[in-house]
């Protein structure tokens, strides 16, 4: 990475329009804001323009800041990295929102357990069981699990074994009760592997035309306020479907993004590994490297970081790293067709140097 440019608050002219992270500093010298763009020197211009608009934090910013750093990265994945970096290591003033990392909980599917079930979590381990996230909003994440597990009949009791003749859910007719007979075994496991297609984006119609039938029966029969809810239940799990699909890869993503480097480096490459949503290694290839000596770094690292990827099923991810994921698996989603993006999982092990090093030789060219 270059040095930092910086600049009075009157010459921003003189900025680089190009992907990089700026940071505003007041009069003693003191960081108050960090941001990344594709385009610094119009983002930041944007800070200080006199035509009003601007949030009341903004506007304290535009009077107290007297100078912008700005560096530039070479790509927008590398922006990011920096920018979440460095908030979380200066914790300026302006950043309130980004000040912690936020404790996003997960769904957590206990396939650890012979009758699992579904429940909130913001601790994850490698436990055998099945992670789902994370998620920024709790209570409707909560209200969909138990939309879910109760329309699914399956069990919200903690100690199974503590429970020898039904519940209130059992009574209820909402939950196939398996602390009272073993028979309902085989009904259980099919019904949770239906949990696990719709908790992957997958099979949706079904569930989504049931709520549907119910809604409409209400409403045939008068009873407006019941066909409301059920108009609600539907509206709340269609939206939550639809984005599951993306929203689970995030935790699971291993993937290989070969960016552009810093504009004053030529024509060299940043390599960034992606081992479940988190960059575990950042390369940077000299435009001077021969192609042998870069199949030689790409495969060192593959072996340090990836060798039984194809194998494991589960992981662990401490929460701090939680903001990087999040940020990671936007960007992953937002690029997913890009042609220097490598899924891991898409590609046999022994193919992933060679296809890699034809990523890299592919930027350089464009570079």
């Amino acid at each position: 990475m270059g040095d930092w440019q910086s600049v009075s608050i009157d010459g921003l002219a003189a900025l680089p329009d190009v992907a990089g992270v700026y940071r505003f500093r007041d009069a003693q010298g003191r960081i108050l804001y960090i941001g990344k763009s594709v385009h610094l020197r119009t983002r930041v211009r944007s800070y200080l323009r006199r035509d009003g608009g601007h949030s009341r934090q903004t506007e304290r910013l535009k009077f107290e800041a007297r100078t912008v750093e700005v560096l530039a990265t070479g790509s927008e994945l590398a922006a990011l990295l920096l920018e979440g970096r460095l908030i979380r290591q200066v914790l300026p003033p302006f950043n309130q929102a980004q000040k912690r990392f936020r404790h996003y909980p997960f769904l957590k599917l206990t396939l650890q357990e012979t009758y699992p079930r579904l429940q909130l979590t913001r601790v994850l381990a490698a436990d055998g069981a099945e992670y789902y996230g994370p998620y920024s909003q709790p209570h409707f994440v909560r209200t969909i699990a138990e939309l879910l597990s109760t329309n699914l009949m399956l069990r919200d009791c903690r100690d199974l074994s503590a429970i020898r003749h039904g519940c209130l859910l059992d009574q209820l007719g909402k939950c196939l009760a398996p602390c009272r007979s073993e028979s309902v075994k085989a009904e259980y496991q099919q019904r949770v592997g239906q949990l696990r297609a719709l908790l992957r984006g997958e099979q949706r119609e079904t569930l989504l035309s049931r709520f549907e039938a119910q809604m409409h029966q209400a409403a045939e029969r008068e009873d407006f306020e019941l066909a409301a809810r059920w108009r609600d239940r539907w509206q709340s799990l269609r939206g939550f479907l639809t984005q599951q699909g993306y929203l689970r890869e995030r935790i699971r993503l291993d993937a290989v993004a070969v960016q552009p480097g810093p504009p004053d480096q030529g024509r060299s490459v940043q390599v960034f590994w992606i081992r479940r949503g988190k960059v575990v290694a950042e390369q940077s290839i000299p435009s001077a490297w021969k192609p042998k000596q870069i199949k030689t770094t790409i495969e060192a690292t593959f072996k340090t970081h990836f060798l039984g990827l194809w194998e494991e099923s589960t992981f662990v991810l401490p929460q701090q790293d939680l903001d990087e994921v999040q940020i990671i698996g936007d960007w992953l989603y937002r690029h997913r067709q890009d042609a220097d993006l490598l899924w891991l999982t898409e590609v046999e092990p022994e193919q992933v140097v060679t296809v890699v090093a034809e990523l890299i030789a592919q930027q350089r060219l464009r570079g």
